[in-house]
Parts: structure tokens; sequence; C-alpha cells
């Protein structure tokens, strides 16, 4: 079974900025919050095919990964797909839409282990991991919207918050009431 986190937001900076801060491998510690470095060992452009390194981490815990870029288009579209594993992809897709450039990303990883492994996941892992995309595209936003001038507002915050829960009003029906 595979597990799959995505999450979106709205930036108000051209597309062509947006998808080059996601791009340049160099940028990640400073807004992806569960990557220490991301490199390319040959420090050539990213292109399909390629090979990168990135080491994540989580608490205390660090481990490196390979990567290769199995979908590269400029301005839309960043797949990663871990050598070793095919199960685990990194997707990034850059949208237009109008004077806002929409990003989203999606974090795929195996599950392993039966269904105790599932509930795990469910239980723990996948909020970890979904909050951590999370928080990591609102950072980005913030940090790109800085970089345009764009003053945030408090409705950009809200990307952080739960919805709150709908409650239904009590309807109170008028009655005639008769005494006697």
């Amino acid at each position: 079974m595979k597990a799959l986190c995505t999450h979106a937001v709205d930036i108000h900076a051209p597309a062509e900025a947006v998808f080059d801060y996601v791009s340049d491998l160099t940028r990640w510690p400073a807004w992806f919050g569960c990557v220490v470095s991301a490199s390319q060992p040959q420090g050539r452009a990213l292109a399909v095919g390629e090979e990168i390194h990135i080491c994540m981490h989580h608490g205390r815990r660090r481990w490196q990964e390979d990567f290769e870029v199995t979908r590269f288009i400029t301005n839309a579209f960043l797949s990663l797909e871990a050598l070793y594993s095919a199960a685990r992809r990194i997707d990034f897709r850059v949208e237009r839409r109008g004077r806002i450039t929409r990003l989203s990303c999606a974090i795929g990883y195996p599950l392993y282990g039966g269904v105790v492994r599932m509930i795990a996941d469910a239980a723990m892992g996948r909020r970890r991991v979904q909050r951590c995309v999370r928080e990591s595209l609102v950072h980005l936003k913030n940090m790109l919207d800085e970089h345009a001038g764009v003053a945030a507002a408090p409705d950009d915050l809200d990307a952080l918050s739960v919805p709150p829960v709908a409650r239904p009003v009590p309807q109170t029906a008028a009655q005639t009431v008769r005494v006697g």
C-alpha cells in the first residue's frame, strides 16, 4: 500500500519565479521543513534522468535518499522518484491562475507491515508528513510573497488553521400555546 500526502497554496508571484525557487535544490533547506540538505552530485541543472541526493530528518533521526528526476517541465512540473524504491515520490505542480500561482506538492511513500503498520501510519505518521508538507508550502508562500512585496493578510494564515466544524443552529419554532 502507498500513502499520499498533498497540499496546495496560492502565491502572489509569477509562475516562473515560483518554479525557479522550487527547482533550486540549494534553497530547499530554507523552506522545506524535513530537508536538511539537497544537492546534485555533478552540479548540473535539473533535467529528466538526473540524480539528486536529499538528506532528510525527523527529530534526531537523519537519513540520505537518492532520487531521480522523472518529470521536468519548466514552469509546470517537477517529479522526483526514489532510485531504490519506486513507491517513494515527491511531486511539485505549478499552475498559473491569473495573477496568482498555485503550487501543489504531493509526497507518496510505501507502507510495509500489514494492517498494524497502516493503522499506526494513519494515526501518527501520515499526520506528521501532511503537517510538514503544509507548513513547508505556507513557509515558501510567505517567503515568495515577501520577496514580491505583497503584504500578508490575516486570511493567509488560514492554511495553517483547522476549519471549524459546522454546528447546526438550534431552531425554535413559534407555536401558539392555549391556556385554559
